[in-house]
């Protein structure tokens, strides 16, 4: 309905400029209330975010919530711990994408001439950690039968969906987690906090190169309430808007 239309003529310019300005205040109101209502409130700060610490034997990739966070920027030696800061959204659904340093036709390392092992461990401030709840499937194995002599490999396509928030993952088994002097981590994983978190691979750690994880974190572990920053761009924030330059 035309707005125009319904307004007696005495109100005049004045009156249509004061009814469409309550109803845009309105608007403004109604949909960050309907924000709040879903736990979701103004701009976030760094406050809001936790840090997260990954340590893989040799390289990864993540995903939370199907979008990229962070990657090892060094693929083989020296082994690094990648921190960032994220901003946690529940339920959260983490993939990661592990690779031990393997010829791609051979599975072994050193100039092919060795068996090498893989190893990941993760743990964020809210106290997601890594553990035998994760799931775990291998895509890349080798050298088949640990044959050193011929050496083989075995490839599993990675499918294009693999770190999406509803990828099919039911039929992977569960990681295998590992001790420390197992995974024999170097240096820099010492000077970060992985307490509570475990190694985990697949159930062979040697012979398994490429292997995804996925796990889905429904609340808070540390059982702290963190507000919803969900869709972001779909409610206003409850500080004043910028002016127009």
């Amino acid at each position: 309905m035309n707005r125009k239309r319904i307004l007696k003529p005495a109100l005049g310019l004045a009156a249509l400029v004061c009814v469409t300005a309550v109803t845009s205040f309105v608007w403004m109101q109604a949909g960050y209330s309907q924000g709040e209502s879903r736990g979701k409130v103004g701009k976030p700060r760094i406050s809001d975010t936790v840090q997260a610490n990954m340590y893989a034997d040799n390289w990864f990739i993540m995903y939370v919530n199907g979008e990229l966070v962070a990657v090892d920027s060094i693929q083989f030696m020296p082994h690094n711990v990648i921190s960032v800061d994220i901003l946690p959204d529940y339920p959260m659904t983490i993939a990661v994408m592990a690779k031990d340093n393997a010829d791609a036709k051979t599975g072994m390392e050193y100039a092919n001439t060795s068996i090498g092992d893989g190893g990941f461990i993760l743990k964020f401030g809210d106290g997601t950690v890594t553990n035998g709840d994760w799931k775990a499937k291998a895509f890349s194995r080798g050298p088949i039968d640990r044959d050193t002599k011929n050496p083989r490999v075995e490839n599993t396509p990675i499918p294009e969906d693999w770190y999406a928030v509803d990828f099919e993952d039911e039929s992977w088994g569960q990681a295998t987690e590992y001790t420390q002097s197992q995974i024999d981590p170097k240096e820099p994983f010492f000077e970060h906090d992985f307490e509570g978190a475990r190694f985990i691979w697949t159930e062979d750690v040697e012979i398994d190169n490429t292997v995804i994880f996925r796990h889905v974190v429904t609340t808070p572990p540390d059982g702290k309430a963190r507000p919803d920053f969900s869709n972001l761009n779909d409610i206003v924030p409850s500080g004043p808007r910028r002016r127009p330059r």
